[in-house]
């Protein structure tokens, strides 16, 4: 049977975006997937189709490539304390915070330099599709082989993303980490391993999200030991490299409950 680590790495290549080119294809992904896909965002706030928004700035990016084309297939950013202030909060706390519950928070020991945000996580299917179009002529066969290969491809993409994002968890000293999301997103990843905790009630704010949050340290443990297929994925991009698995795992309320947008 082939490892997470080794179907990836076969099939797809991740990177941090860091030249104009690869947050221009960053950019140009989320506009697919945020204002066609979707519809979350209005496209003609988007003339050039990059969508972007005010938190791009103090931000870091990944992409997640299909090796054989270099297509763009996933991408997923890291919202940075650095530019965070009362005036400018994050953006879960922007749309979120008044219903956080406070008594939950207060059990997390995170500062204001040490805790980021995931946001923009997303796979364009539309990608997907393009990669293959050309590839062949259409054919129930060929039809067949790509539903196949795109069943394969997104949880992969998905965990390559979640990968990068402990990597530059990491690289940045981030030990904290918010995140909004579908409450379904929220149980498929507690499959893995990768247990957040609620911090409030689901709203509707680009579909139904609850607040969650999850310790860095915690959320590697625990993939460690349910899901160590994956572990060794993230060890394989560097995003364990000050994992110590001798550490005890603290248990916070909600953790047990934990898609292509997020």
């Amino acid at each position: 049977m082939t490892s997470i680590t080794d179907y990836f790495q076969t099939n797809l290549r991740a990177e941090k975006a860091l030249s104009q080119e690869q947050k221009d294809d960053a950019h140009r992904l989320r506009f697919s997937v945020y204002c066609n896909e979707r519809g979350y965002e209005d496209s003609n706030n988007f003339p050039d189709q990059l969508e972007s928004d005010e938190y791009d700035i103090g931000a870091v990016q990944t992409l997640i490539r299909h090796r054989e084309s270099n297509h763009p297939l996933g991408v997923a950013r890291l919202v940075l304390p650095e530019q965070i202030n009362s005036e400018r909060p994050f953006p879960i706390e922007k749309h979120f915070g008044h219903v956080f519950d406070k008594s939950i928070l207060q059990q997390f020991d995170f500062s204001d330099h040490n805790i980021a945000e995931i946001s923009r996580f997303a796979i364009s299917q539309q990608s997907i599709e393009y990669i293959f179009s050309n590839s062949s002529q259409p054919s129930i066969e060929s039809l067949m082989t790509f539903r196949r290969t795109a069943k394969e491809l997104v949880p992969h993409i998905s965990l390559g993303l979640i990968a990068m994002l402990f990597t530059m968890s990491q690289q940045h000293q981030i030990k904290y980490l918010y995140a909004a999301m579908e409450p379904s997103l929220n149980r498929r990843l507690a499959r893995l391993g990768i247990k957040f905790t609620q911090i409030g009630p689901a709203i509707n704010y680009h579909g139904k999200r609850q607040p969650m949050i999850g310790k860095v340290d915690d959320l590697l443990r625990n993939i460690y030991y349910e899901k160590n297929d994956f572990f060794q994925l993230i060890k394989s991009m560097g995003g364990a490299r000050y994992f110590d698995e001798q550490l005890p795992l603290n248990i916070y309320p909600g953790v047990g409950e934990l898609a292509t947008a997020w």
